[in-house]
């Protein structure tokens, strides 16, 4: 008797086992490992090229205070001791020199490694990892090193990559340990090795508390105090009006509450969960909370702000959701696989491929990032957390198909052998078409260029694909090594019997498809009129990003802001610099050597120096810009910011304009006074020189509030038209004082005649003295009058004689004298404001006049500002940066990109389906249901005004995926159908009845499980819960419902047999499926198609007629 040849999988499915259970550790290290190295700074979420991104980096590289943490707690006060205590805890005071050589060991020894090295101590737990009792540092960029007992530094030449860990491991099966190979860095004090955490690098780079700026301000001897020997009186007044400037910034309203503000170091922004963590999951409390305890401020009543803390809020509050509802998620799931599948082994299996596929996803963000994929680092974010959810849920879905495939086969053939060989020889085309093109439609995110999409499209797409190697190896070889159901005779196997559940399903099924063949007609125009309805209100789709809408109202962060906005001011900071280009920076002292801006005197585009501006004249640059601010968007105007602070918060007040002796004589004393306090202002961190090129950078921040719903694009707008016309006064009076000056032969200016025609000068006044009623709630103005004012002082500084028009005020005749008087007319005449008064080409030929100047336009209107640098940018300029125009901007893009991405996906996954089809009509066809869940789910969300964020965005391609992994299945077993000689409505019912179930279950697990997410606290997993839901069965509905009906319909005779398959068979049914709305013979007795269907379900596996 001739033995009978093993199966391929009866040889290979304990080595294909072995294998993959190998594989498995260095996928869960890697997911760990992505994990740890989470990140959320919504900085890095746009590409460095653009603008907003990049101005954001110069400000950083130049400035400390926009990475601020604002702490305070309540009884924060100049009283409370504790204040000072957490300051000197925060940033100790410098060593002095007799302490530098009594203390062995100190962070503030010129000789520290621990700063130049990033140097964090993360605990004993790798002690002696290498026998040597070593401990262990991790540093910059994620290199290792170790501390000996005798306190020599070493490098650690080891490397984290698979192969690394492989060589290690072998090393320790062979030799018993491990061995450390480094390189000498330096030997240290001892001490260290007993004090390890002593030897990490410094956090926190500067602290200010607001009593120590108020008695830089108003204590005997500071800025506001002009008396040597001041009165008690003057001291009261000093302080009263340093407290207006401070109040809303550094003090609360009540002039006693208070705060710290701390910047951080490089180290400290290296993991902020370790600088100022919560101690969530088993973590250590970061460092700032640790010494905030050692303070004696209570936890509890510890309340933080400002951008690092959304960063730290963010990274905890999506893993404590994820954990939290993870395990909630993956019970349901498992309850609902056992009631569908009625079978532990089954229920396992394909929970393996769902977890182990979403694992996979994840470590490939370790292992691939930065290595393979060199333009991505290897960090995680709020939004790549969703993507172990998708590929989940698609990694099950292919499962579950495969598994009801392998049901068919043991059914249909009545034995257990060839059975896992059968199951791929049926499922291979369809999950590997469905998985290609989800992973298309996924890729399309790729497109984006908010780097957290781009990087979701990509590893996610990667993570899809992977899901066939375990679909195609890992299921099979399980299924061969633990049947479902033994044989009870060898060769023969028990048949797989549906569950009541899944009897009740498929019946419910077989009605609605035979419901749905006898209206088609109805039903797909229902269908397209719900879905046109809802796509037309895809226009009216809102985006936002605005970091704190991710948390729930009760989350910590949220009532800590909303206490600290209370008590203190507002936190969201808008930052604005004054930059001076170096050609016109006027200094006192010319000399390179001794210049406080030596790079600015080395320029060799100097103007002449009496068109430069003086030290006073550029402070009051920054003056006139932060003035303008509080006035319009201000507490006194729109209410959108709080008090701006500047280099005027810290300097004297500043004199007047004036073109008199003795004004002139006091703003040339105030110039060199103030030029003397240069660094001084430098240390304020609100004045800087431009590193490049040495620009003059006078600093003005804002702060918005962090939970009023303000429109970032909005406000960004009112902003620019509020100090435009500034910028735009500043180049009108250089182009005026050139002109007069080369009039004269270069003489100067001095004394020159000018007349300002159309400047509304009262109101102008009025708006000088903030009385003025100009704007509205949103801060709308008349820019002419902002424009007036501000070209008004400029020139009288500049000591021209000016001559004013305001045609609401002023007469004809005074127009009249301007222009005329043989004594006082004007020499030269500035419109800056258009009027029909105003006959610009009389007066250009008046013989009077000896030259013109148009200014009229000065209102901003959206023109684009001139990139840094650029040869077109003029001499003076604003630069608006910050969080306020990068989250303006990613609003704007991730829009964009939703519209982009969603274009592309339909576009790639239509030619797939195209190639697939064979037909370009049938491709197109097939791409309705496709869309259908995005339409409809995306179109709600428009007409109930609900925004889509960041967290969403990808959602629609997510849909579009799963919404073409299903119609693949549907259309090959319809397309078999017809390949089998089938009408039309016995192939639709032939794909009900093989496919039908497997959604169904695909979207009750997978639905259901993720629907836990939707109770998560952190609003971007909270939405993308129900989104998945909704989308996962309304794509049930399109794939059910619109894409047989379509199928049942006229359009479905684009569908045509495949001709191979037709050959032999020449029966057309085109005309016998008329669609009508009676019922036809077929649809009357269901029973009977049923019946007649019944034989050619059992397929010949390895013929034509088998699915391919």
């Amino acid at each position: 008797m001739q033995m009978r040849r093993p199966t391929f999988f009866e040889r290979y499915a304990l080595f294909i086992l072995m294998a993959i259970f190998f594989l498995v550790p260095f996928a869960l290290r890697g997911a760990r490992l992505s994990l740890e190295q989470m990140r959320n700074d919504v900085k890095d979420w746009l590409p460095s090229d653009f603008a907003e991104t990049s101005e954001l980096d110069w400000f950083r590289d130049h400035f400390l205070g926009e990475q601020f943490v604002l702490i305070s707690w309540e009884g924060c006060t100049a009283d409370d001791q504790r204040l000072d205590y957490l300051a000197r805890l925060l940033v100790p005071p410098p060593l002095t020199e007799e302490d530098k050589n009594k203390v062995p060991i100190d962070h503030r020894l010129p000789d520290f490694i621990g700063d130049e090295l990033g140097l964090y101590y993360p605990g004993d737990d790798h002690q002696g990892w290498a026998g040597q009792n070593e401990k262990w540092f991790l540093g910059n960029d994620a290199t290792w090193y170790y501390l000996l007992e005798n306190g020599e530094l070493y490098k650690w030449n080891g490397q984290s990559t698979v192969i690394g860990a492989l060589s290690r491991a072998a090393e320790r099966v062979f030799t018993g340990g491990n061995s450390a190979d480094g390189d000498y860095v330096k030997k240290v004090h001892e001490e260290y090795y007993k004090k390890p955490k002593l030897l990490q690098a410094r956090l926190f780079k500067s602290v200010t508390t607001g009593p120590d700026v108020l008695a830089q301000l108003a204590a005997p001897g500071g800025t506001l105090v002009r008396d040597d020997d001041p009165s008690p009186k003057d001291l009261e007044e000093a302080r009263e009006k340093a407290l207006s400037r401070l109040t809303g910034t550094l003090f609360g309203p009540d002039g006693e509450q208070t705060c710290l503000i701390v910047t951080l170091t490089d180290a400290g922004k290296v993991d902020l969960r370790r600088t100022m963590g919560h101690g969530v999951l088993g973590r250590p409390l970061g460092q700032l909370e640790e010494l905030a305890i050692q303070a004696g401020v209570p936890l509890e009543e510890l309340r933080l702000g400002g951008p690092p803390v959304d960063n730290v809020s963010i990274d905890e509050e999506g893993e404590r959701t994820l954990a939290r509802l993870v395990s909630f998620s993956v019970i349901i799931g498992l309850g609902l696989s056992y009631m569908c599948l009625r079978s532990i082994k089954l229920t396992i299996m394909v929970f393996f491929v769902g977890g182990i596929s979403a694992v996979t996803s994840l470590s490939l963000i370790y292992w691939t990032a930065g290595r393979f994929i060199w333009w991505l680092d290897p960090t995680t974010d709020a939004v790549i957390m969703s993507m172990p959810a998708v590929v989940y849920v698609l990694g099950l879905s292919g499962a579950i198909h495969i598994v009801n495939y392998y049901k068919d086969v043991v059914n249909e053939s009545g034995t257990l052998r060839n059975a896992p060989e059968l199951t791929i020889a049926h499922g291979w085309y369809p999950c590997t078409i469905a998985a290609v093109t989800t992973a298309v439609g996924l890729g399309s995110l790729a497109t984006s260029s908010i780097t957290p999409i781009h990087k979701f499209g990509i590893f996610s797409a990667m993570g899809v694909l992977a899901t066939l190697l375990l679909l195609f190896t890992y299921l099979p070889a399980a299924l061969q090594m633990w049947p479902p159901n033994a044989a009870k005779k060898k060769g023969e196997s028990k048949p797989i019997e549906p569950s009541a559940a899944g009897q009740w399903i498929r019946g419910i099924g077989d009605r609605i498809g035979d419901f749905i063949i006898a209206h088609n007609i109805k039903v797909a125009l229902g269908c397209l009129a719900i879905f046109l309805f809802f796509a037309f209100g895809l226009q009216y789709l809102k985006t936002s990003v605005q970091l704190l809408k991710m948390f729930d109202d009760d989350a910590r962060i949220i009532q800590d802001y909303a206490w600290l906005e209370d008590n203190l001011g507002k936190l969201v900071p808008m930052e604005l610099v004054v930059r001076v280009e170096p050609e016109m920076l006027y200094y006192d002292e010319a000399d390179p050597e001794k210049a406080l801006n030596p790079l600015a005197l080395k320029n060799e585009n100097k103007v002449d120096p009496k068109f430069q501006y003086k030290f006073l004249e550029r402070m009051e640059m920054a003056q006139r810009v932060a003035n303008v601010v509080e006035e319009y968007l201000g507490p006194d105007g729109a209410e959108l910011v709080g008090p701006p602070m500047s280099a005027l918060t810290f300097a004297p007040e500043l004199p007047d304009a004036g073109n008199s002796t003795a004004s002139l004589s006091e703003r040339y004393a105030y110039s060199k006074q103030l030029e003397a306090s240069f660094n001084e202002f430098v240390k304020s961190d609100y004045l800087r020189v431009d590193k490049k090129n040495g620009a003059e950078l006078w600093r003005v921040s804002l702060r918005l509030g962090a939970l009023e719903n303000i429109d970032y694009g909005n406000f960004v707008n009112d902003l620019k038209q509020v100090t435009e016309p500034i910028m735009d006064a500043y180049q009108a009076r250089d182009r005026i004082l050139a002109q007069i000056d080369k009039d004269r032969d270069g003489a100067g200016y001095v004394n020159a005649k000018v007349a300002l025609l159309g400047v509304n000068y009262e109101a102008a006044k009025e708006a000088a003295a903030g009385k003025s009623e100009h704007h509205d709630r949103y801060g709308h103005l008349d820019a002419t009058k902002v424009f007036s004012e501000t070209l008004r002082d400029l020139l009288v500084n500049a000591r021209i004689k000016l001559l004013d028009h305001d045609p609401n005020v002023h007469s004809q005749e005074r127009l009249d004298y301007i222009l005329n008087n043989n004594r006082g007319h004007a020499d030269y005449v500035v419109l800056v404001e258009p009027n029909a008064i105003y006959d610009m080409g009389a007066i250009s030929d008046n013989a009077n006049i000896k030259g013109t100047f148009d200014v009229t336009a000065h209102e901003y209107t959206g023109k684009e500002i001139p990139r840094m640098y650029s040869d077109d940018r003029p001499p003076v300029s604003l630069v608006y940066t910050g969080v306020v125009p990068v989250v303006y901007k990613a609003a704007r893009t991730l829009l964009t990109n939703l519209i982009e991405s969603t274009v592309w996906a339909f576009a790639l996954i239509a030619l797939v389906m195209m190639l697939v089809l064979k037909s370009f009509r049938a491709g197109l066809i097939s791409m309705l249901p496709n869309v259908f869940p995005i339409c409809i789910v995306f179109g709600f969300m428009s007409w109930t005004g609900i925004e889509v964020d960041i967290g969403t965005m990808m959602t629609a391609s997510v849909a579009m995926g799963v919404a073409v992994d299903d119609t693949v299945h549907f259309l090959t077993w319809f397309r078999w159908g017809l390949d089998e000689g089938y009408t039309r409505s016995h192939a639709i019912k032939e794909a009900y009845n093989r496919c039908a179930m497997a959604m169904f279950q695909t979207t009750i697990i997978g639905g259901l499980g993720l629907a836990v997410f939707a109770f998560s606290t952190f609003t971007p997993t909270q939405r993308f819960g129900y989104l998945m839901v909704s989308l996962l069965a309304v794509a049930l509905i399109g794939d059910l419902v619109f894409l047989p009906a379509l199928l049942a319909g006229p359009l479905g005779r684009v569908f045509r047999p495949d001709r191979k398959a037709r050959s032999n068979r020449e029966h057309d049914d085109d005309a016998a499926e008329t669609p009508s709305e009676e019922p036809s013979a077929e649809s009357e007795s269901p029973a009977a198609a049923s019946e007649e269907m019944e034989e050619p379900r059992v397929y010949p596996v390895h013929g034509r007629s088998r699915p391919a």
